[in-house]
């Protein structure tokens, strides 16, 4: 015989019982579901013995940076200045003995450096301490290149930083540079331009330059040493320019006696310009020479 279930199981019985155990539980016996815990809590006694102990640490920490910090044996008491340059080592070791350095654990050589390279001639600096109570100082200085004329006369480097300063020009040692729009533009670009020219000389020719007229943004005027003859030319052939002059300057002498200035701009041709009394004689102010 057939039996027919009126009532079928549509939902489980409750949510709390696995779903393959639900048809199994009695009815009318509340079913709770238990969970575990993960971890253990802290009681307050914990709480308070950890940040005791944190309390400990840290102001022993604090004692201990306290104590380095005011220790005398950790001042500062030697500095080993080195460099190629006894002018820039002089100024290095001139300017540190005048100031208190304090304890070496908390001296900032990153600011002692950036104070360092604003002193003339010092490009750059490499500092380093050593312990207990020393620092060394690795002083790379600049280059003297040229001396220009703003104000007074500035010995410069490559990238026109002053090495040194003068009331009136010293020697012959390194050329005079000139502008001839008095530096009012560009003072950084100019000079870096005329230091990349000069650089592609060789030494002995170098040597003979006494002075330097910018003109414009692609020709000099040059003036060698003993030499009041001007040489006008181009950047880009100034060594040819100059060796040709000096080839040729006794034989210009000859023809046209005493000279103001040369003109070697142009590749085809030459200007050449008498001194005034010669020119009043030849009743030619410039001369053209193929």
């Amino acid at each position: 015989m057939a039996v027919e279930n009126r009532y079928p199981l549509t939902r489980p019985l409750f949510s709390g019982f696995p779903a393959d155990q639900q048809a199994f539980h009695r009815p009318g016996k509340k079913f709770t579901a238990k969970t575990r815990s993960s971890g253990k809590i802290l009681s307050l006694k914990h709480l308070i013995l950890i940040f005791g102990l944190l309390t400990v640490f840290f102001a022993g920490l604090a004692g201990l940076y306290y104590y380095a910090i005011s220790c005398e044996q950790l001042e500062i008491k030697k500095v080993e200045v080195i460099s190629a340059s006894p002018r820039v080592k002089q100024e290095i070791e001139n300017y540190l003995s005048r100031q208190n350095l304090g304890n070496i654990l908390v001296c900032d050589l990153n600011y002692l450096r950036s104070i360092l390279i604003r002193l003339p001639g010092v490009k750059d600096v490499r500092l380093e301490k050593i312990l207990p109570s020393s620092i060394k100082v690795e002083a790379f200085p600049r280059i003297p290149k040229l001396y220009v004329r703003r104000g007074n006369f500035q010995l410069i480097d490559e990238e026109g930083a002053i090495i040194a300063s003068y009331s009136e020009l010293p020697d012959e040692a390194w050329p005079l540079l000139e502008d001839s729009e008095k530096w009012h533009l560009n003072y950084s670009e100019k000079v870096t331009r005329v230091c990349q020219v000069l650089d592609c000389l060789e030494p002995a020719l170098r040597a003979k330059i006494r002075k330097i007229k910018l003109l414009d943004q692609e020709s000099l005027e040059i003036q060698l040493t003993g030499d009041p003859v001007k040489i006008m030319t181009a950047d880009s052939n100034l060594a040819e320019n100059l060796t040709y002059y000096l080839s040729s300057l006794n034989y210009w002498a000859e023809q046209f006696g005493p000279v103001e200035y040369i003109d070697l701009r142009l590749s085809d041709r030459i200007y050449i310009k008498p001194l005034t009394l010669q020119a009043e004689k030849t009743h030619a102010g410039e001369k053209e020479v193929s």
